[in-house]
């Protein structure tokens, strides 16, 4: 034995001493992160949407403890804490829901280390774990401990909600700008490496090879929260007075087709639960798409706004008949008139005039069927029909907005580009990144020459008759559109929903939209609006969201000390005596 003995200390000492002493290290020393600080996220003025603070989780390990009389004391510690602190700033809603038996059942699960709470802030987690240390003896006191959980902050509140996002409790970004760009906001964790004792304590002193943290980017919106903030007001309070399902309204710019506001709404829904269905959710356009057949028809050179059509109340097309939306014989409008009185007809006459061919290439131009590109989640294409799956009657619904399906974003892209002289430039909504002090400018988005700048002018003079009013022979679809000192050019539309049931238009069951342009003598801003089955018979007493865009449209204006058109918009005839 004593033989046997020598051997296998010769073994040890001598032969396995570098695996031994391996181990031994493994056993002895502990990897600690450091956790990177998540980057901020802020408006286009550095009005903070997101940031980090430091907070607190209170993990367990169940088998330290004594008994489950022991346990059930600091179950009842940990719920009075966490009801405490629910109220405060950080702490998560659902902590003061905690009770004795839930934490009770993570104490008796049989797991190595269960999370007993989180989202505390430090001051929080010292008091609860104060309570708790005089219950545990030294050999013990690791059996509750905190960690480190960075909490995230979003002070705007509800209004920049669903763009912003969210992050879930390990701070991955779930939604939103939080998970577009949740790599680099979350930066880099670094680590150390420490020595521990026999109850994993570290030793002083014993720390080495740190690698440090690399903070993540912080990302400047191009959002004005202050728009933001009024324009989720005033949809939210025109879609409950309009009856509606739900509404969302985009506000670009012109220019550079930066967002400056993206809003949806729902009844009974916060903001983050209704989510960016501007740019998830695609919609049958209607009338406000009739724009692609007038420019596809103003590229080809078919029509001037003071062309004549004798247009007639219906029109047989591909087996089908179109009417318009208002009983007439056959009377003689101009071009601009067939636009501003959104006539179904007289567009289906123009687009005939164009040709499927030169109709399908302009829609592509416009960006329909193709993403954006915007820096959001989930982005929906929308659905324009591949020309060799069309039936007879396709011609007669593509033109007038049927049959194709577009995003609010998608709908504010392709007004952004009649404004900016026949060019559209890809949306963002990113103004600037940072990165160690270092601020980078997002460039323009990539732009396509979807008209020329000519043609693309003239169809903005065009959608001027839409915001008309006077006469018949004179007024428009939107005269409620029409701000004072300011020229508008427009267009409102109307489609009808499929009915799920059905799988057939509804006959009731509307999508109401409306896209416009302001000043039109000189384009600042685009609003694209959208209103899922709006009542004409509620409180707002009609359908349109005529009303809404000049309550949004003018607040834009005043808000970004937008001078006054300097003179009045042209008057057009639409009707020919």
């Amino acid at each position: 034995m004593l033989a046997i003995a020598l051997v296998r200390l010769i073994t040890i000492q001598g032969i396995d001493t570098a695996d031994y002493a391996a181990k031994s290290e493994a056993q002895r020393s502990r990897t600690i992160p450091l956790l990177a600080q998540r980057g901020t996220i802020a408006d286009r003025n550095g009005i903070p949407l997101a940031f980090t603070v430091e907070g607190r989780a209170v993990a367990a390990r169940p088998a330290l403890f004594t008994d489950d009389a022991q346990r059930r004391q600091v179950a009842a510690i940990i719920v009075a804490g966490a009801a405490g602190a629910a109220g405060a700033a950080g702490a998560a809603g659902a902590a003061a829901a905690l009770t004795v038996d839930e934490v009770m059942a993570k104490l008796t699960s049989g797991k190595t280390y269960v999370y007993l709470v989180r989202n505390l802030m430090p001051a929080q987690a010292d008091a609860i774990m104060e309570k708790i240390a005089s219950l545990f003896d030294t050999d013990h006191r690791n059996a509750v401990v905190t960690e480190r959980q960075d909490l995230r902050q979003y002070p705007d509140g509800s209004a920049s909600a669903a763009l912003v996002g969210g992050t879930d409790y390990d701070g991955n970004g779930l939604s939103g700008v939080e998970a577009k760009f949740d790599t680099k906001l979350a930066g880099k964790d670094g680590s150390r490496v420490v020595d521990v004792d026999a109850r994993h304590l570290i030793i002083p002193g014993s720390a080495r090879d740190q690698v440090d943290a690399r903070s993540g980017m912080d990302v400047n919106l191009t959002i004005d929260s202050d728009l933001q903030y009024t324009t989720l007001n005033m949809l939210s309070k025109y879609v409950d007075l309009s009856q509606a399902n739900s509404g969302c309204v985009v506000v670009m710019t012109v220019a550079d087709a930066q967002v400056s506001a993206m809003a949806c709404y729902q009844p009974g829904q916060s903001t983050r639960e209704t989510g960016n269905r501007a740019v998830t959710d695609s919609i049958e356009p209607g009338s406000v798409n009739k724009v692609v057949t007038f420019a596809a028809a103003l590229e080809k050179g078919v029509i001037k706004p003071d062309t004549v059509l004798n247009v007639d109340g219906s029109i047989d097309v591909g087996g089908i008949t179109v009417h318009d939306a208002w009983a007439h014989g056959p009377i003689d409008m101009t071009a601009t008139g067939i636009l501003a009185k959104s006539s179904n007809v007289g567009t289906l006459m123009v687009a005939q005039k164009v040709g499927p061919d030169a109709f399908l290439d302009e829609a592509k131009k416009l960006g329909q069927g193709t993403r954006t590109g915007i820096q959001l989640p989930a982005e929906s294409s929308g659905v324009l029909p591949a020309q060799s799956t069309w039936s007879t009657s396709t011609f007669g619904n593509l033109p007038i907005g049927q049959g194709v399906s577009i995003t609010l974003m998608q709908l504010a892209g392709m007004y952004q580009a009649i404004a900016n002289g026949g060019v559209r430039v890809a949306p963002s909504i990113v103004a600037s990144t940072s990165v160690g002090g270092q601020t980078t400018v997002t460039p323009p988005g990539s732009s396509t020459q979807v008209m020329s700048p000519t043609n693309a002018h003239t169809l903005l003079d065009m959608l001027r008759g839409t915001i008309q009013s006077g006469d018949l022979n004179h007024r428009g679809t939107a005269p409620k559109a029409a701000i004072t000192g300011y020229q508008v050019a427009g267009k409102t539309g109307t489609a009808q929903k499929v009915d799920p049931n059905t799988n057939d238009y509804s006959q009731t069951a509307i999508t109401s939209t409306f896209a416009g342009v302001v000043p039109a003598d000189n384009p600042k801003y685009v609003v694209a609006i959208m209103l899922d089955d709006p009542k004409g018979n509620s409180p707002a007493g009609t359908t349109s969201c005529a009303p809404l865009f000049h309550d949004v449209a003018a607040y834009a204006l005043r808000a970004a000390d937008v001078p006054p058109s300097t003179s009045e918009a042209p008057i057009y005839d639409l009707y020919v005596s």
